[in-house]
């Protein structure tokens, strides 16, 4: 940070630039991820709740 003549603050960023291409694929990446995520909690909530949708799971030899 600097001070300029006048007294003000003049902020300098010293960090590297974000290209945005990047910051589009990393939230891409983190959405998907909790998407993904909502999807499985609430597919076995309905495995917990659901008799018939349990018994069609088990018989395709999947165990939750």
């Amino acid at each position: 940070m600097t001070i300029s003549g006048s007294k003000r603050f003049v902020f300098i960023d010293t960090k590297p630039k974000v290209n945005k291409k990047q910051v589009f694929i990393f939230g891409s990446i983190i959405a998907s991820g909790c998407l993904s995520g909502a999807f499985l909690i609430a597919l076995y909530i309905e495995y917990l709740h659901n008799p018939a949708f349990h018994n069609f799971v088990q018989s395709r030899g999947i165990f939750l």
